[in-house]
C-alpha cells in the first residue's frame, strides 16, 4: 500500500510538468484574406454635373403664319420638369416657367424699306428702353441661327419691378425684322447663366424661315384636344357678350377641313365643363367626313384662335384681341 501510494506522489510532479509544454502543430504562416494593392486609394465616385443643355425640353413645332416662321416651343428647362406656357399669335409667340422667373418672347414684324438686322436691333432696343427701366445693352456681335445671320446683345435692366438678366438676337428676313428676347429674374446673372443662356440657344437652334408663299393662313394647335374638349374651349370672347354667337360663327365660316374642304356646322345646346364654365358647342360635318364632330367655344374669355388639328382656315381668323 505503501508502495503504491509512494508511486503515485513519484508520478503527480511529472504530469504536473508535462502540462507546461505546448502541444505541437502544423507549422502554417497566417495571411490576411486580402491586401489590398500598394500606392492604391480607394476613393468614393462623384456623381456627374448634368450638362444644363441636356435638361431643355422643346415641345412640337409651330408655326407663326404672319411672320412666315416655324419653331419648337419650350417644355422645361430644368431638372424638375416645370412645364413652360406658351401664347401663341400669328406673329409672335411668348414663353415663361411657372415661377415666372424665365420669360422668352419671340416676334416677327415688318423690316420698313431698306432695314437691315442693325436697324432692326436700333429699332427694337429704343422701344425696349420704354418698357424696361435701366436697361443696358453690350456691344452687337454677329449670330448665326436657322440659316439667318444677325446681330446679338447682352441686356440687364428691370422687368416686372425685378431685376433682369437677358439677350436679344435680331435678324432680318424677307423684309422682317425677326427677334428672339430672353430674360431671367430672381437672382438674374445666376439663372441666366445656369439655365436661361440654354434654353436661350436651344430656341434659337430650333428656329426655321418658311418659302415665301408656304405659310398657313392661321395657327394650327398641336394640342390634338384643343376645341374638341369642353375643358379646352376655342376662346373667342369680347367685352360684350351679345356678339358672342357671331364671333363664334365667323369663325367657323374661316375653318375649312384638312383639305380645305368647306364645312357645315349646327349649333348645340351649351353646357358646363368640369370648370364650372358655359361652353358653346357645334356640330361639324364636311365631305369626306366619316361622322360629325363637335368643337366647343367659350365666349367669357379670349386666346388668339387657331384651327384645332386636323383642320385648317381659307384665311387669318377675323377675331381680334378684345
Amino acid at each position: 500500500m505503501i508502495k503504491r501510494l509512494l508511486a503515485v506522489l513519484f508520478l503527480i510532479p511529472l504530469l504536473l510538468t508535462s502540462c507546461n509544454f505546448p502541444a505541437s502543430s502544423p507549422q502554417r504562416d497566417e495571411q490576411p484574406v486580402y491586401l489590398p494593392l500598394a500606392g492604391v486609394t480607394r476613393t468614393p465616385l462623384i456623381s456627374p454635373t448634368p450638362d444644363p443643355a441636356a435638361l431643355i425640353k422643346l415641345g412640337d413645332e409651330v408655326v407663326l403664319p404672319e411672320g412666315s416662321l416655324a419653331f419648337s416651343p419650350l417644355a422645361s428647362a430644368d431638372a424638375s420638369g416645370s412645364p413652360f406656357t406658351l401664347n401663341l399669335g400669328n406673329d409672335k409667340a411668348v414663353m415663361n416657367n411657372a415661377a415666372q422667373t424665365l420669360f422668352f418672347s419671340l416676334a416677327s414684324e415688318p423690316a420698313g424699306a431698306n432695314a437691315d438686322a442693325a436697324a432692326c436691333l436700333n429699332r427694337l432696343l429704343t422701344h425696349m428702353q420704354a418698357d424696361l427701366p435701366g436697361l443696358s445693352s453690350s456691344p452687337s456681335a454677329a449670330i448665326t441661327a436657322g440659316g439667318l445671320s444677325g446681330l446679338q446683345t447682352e441686356l440687364t435692366g428691370t422687368l416686372l419691378s425685378a431685376p433682369m438678366a437677358g439677350k436679344l438676337a435680331v435678324f432680318q428676313a424677307q423684309n422682317r425684322c425677326v427677334s428672339l428676347f430672353g430674360a431671367a429674374l430672381d437672382s438674374p446673372q445666376t439663372l441666366w447663366q445656369e439655365t436661361g443662356q440654354y434654353a436661350f440657344l436651344a430656341l434659337l437652334g430650333s428656329l426655321r424661315l418658311l418659302p415665301p408663299g408656304t405659310a398657313p393662313a392661321c395657327l394650327v394647335a398641336s394640342d390634338p384636344e384643343y376645341g374638341f374638349s369642353p375643358e379646352k374651349p376655342i376662346r373667342v370672347g369680347n367685352v360684350n357678350l351679345y356678339d358672342g354667337i357671331s364671333r363664334m360663327e365667323a369663325y367657323l365660316n374661316t375653318l375649312r377641313g384638312p383639305n380645305m374642304e368647306e364645312i357645315s356646322y349646327i349649333r348645340l345646346s351649351p353646357s358646363y365643363n368640369a370648370a364650372e364654365e358655359i361652353v358653346d358647342a357645334y356640330q361639324i360635318t364636311y365631305a369626306g367626313l366619316s361622322a360629325p364632330l363637335t368643337l366647343y367655344f367659350s365666349i367669357y374669355a379670349f386666346e388668339t384662335p387657331m384651327a384645332p388639328h386636323g383642320f385648317s382656315c381659307e384665311a387669318a381668323f377675323p377675331l381680334s384681341q378684345p
